[in-house]
């Protein structure tokens, strides 16, 4: 999961600090292992997009995991989850996310999206949708909150660097996550690599949380995405999105519904996920987990991204 931007009224040029509302957490990100023989970015055929301009990386990213058009989007992960404290880690729980989004352009070095996520926590060993969770650590048992954020706003850009604010909005478990805070996020995309035909794009996410509450620890949140997809198709001038895969890693600071106190630590989180082209595509203990809780999502993802007001 990551951090999702919250809108603004107007947006900041890429690398200058702007303040807006709210945080969010959004999904999708990774890690790859790349094998030897890998050529330079460059060694493609000539197409309409020069992957070594940070306008046409920007614009090969968004077509990897968005779309250069409006049309919805859908994205999903599988992962697991481990809490690691002084050297020892520990098996925490896996989870499965899905994000509905929309992608727009708003310059030559920015794009911006609307984006709902939605996250289930499941045992490690059967899959299971979780309601308690007994933390490594700590000796206790806690209650698992149910996760939907969104819609909200997000944007991407080769180099972003932004300062946010963020209040929990009320009848929602975003304060389980993260208390009202402050927010200074980074992102970046870099040139990977081409390999067997496909390309790879690595997207970074980083977030410092600090709490208005000064009694409340500071909290961060690190994300890495590798993108993998066809080269051919992501030059393809003539399309808009690429069925492309996703590897992702991440480590955060404890949330508050895990209740660590004082005990030092984080998690750390690796998996993978894919595109979907359709809401039948998403895996099928996501959909029956979402039925249970979110059936609105499902039957109209579009009508829930347009009652966003940003």
């Amino acid at each position: 999961m990551s951090l999702i931007r919250p809108p603004v009224s107007s947006p900041p040029k890429p690398g200058v600090s702007a303040t807006r509302r709210q945080l969010c957490q959004s999904l999708l990100a990774g890690a790859a292992m790349l094998g030897p023989g890998l050529l330079p970015l460059n060694a493609s055929a000539s197409s309409s997009l020069d992957l070594g301009s940070d306008r046409d990386l920007l614009r090969a990213l968004v077509k990897m995991r968005g779309s250069l058009d409006s049309a919805l989007v859908i994205g999903w992960l599988r992962a697991k989850r481990f809490a690691v404290s002084q050297g020892r880690i520990e098996p925490l729980c896996g989870f499965l996310a899905a994000v509905f989004s929309r992608f727009r352009q708003v310059s030559e070095e920015l794009f911006e999206a609307i984006v709902l996520e939605i996250t289930h926590y499941t045992d490690l060993e059967t899959g299971a949708l979780l309601d308690r969770l007994a933390m490594p650590f700590a000796g206790h048992e806690v209650e698992v909150p149910a996760f939907r954020f969104g819609p909200a706003s997000t944007r991407y850009a080769v180099r972003l660097d932004e300062e946010e604010e963020f209040e929990p909005e009320p009848d929602s478990t975003q304060g389980a996550f993260s208390p009202a805070a402050s927010v200074l996020m980074t992102k970046s995309i870099h040139r990977e690599r081409i390999y067997a035909g496909s390309l790879y794009l690595r997207h970074e996410e980083h977030g410092r949380v600090k709490p208005k509450d000064s009694d409340l620890p500071g909290m961060f949140y690190k994300e890495s995405t590798v993108w993998s997809a066809p080269v051919d198709e992501v030059l393809d001038p003539n399309l808009t999105r690429v069925d492309a895969r996703v590897n992702y890693s991440a480590m955060t600071s404890w949330r508050p519904w895990m209740h660590m106190g004082d005990i030092p630590g984080h998690t750390a989180s690796n998996g993978f996920g894919a595109r979907a082209r359709t809401i039948a595509d998403l895996p099928e203990d996501f959909l029956r987990y979402t039925r249970e809780l979110h059936s609105d999502v499902l039957e109209d993802p579009e009508a829930v991204l347009d009652a966003f007001q940003g």
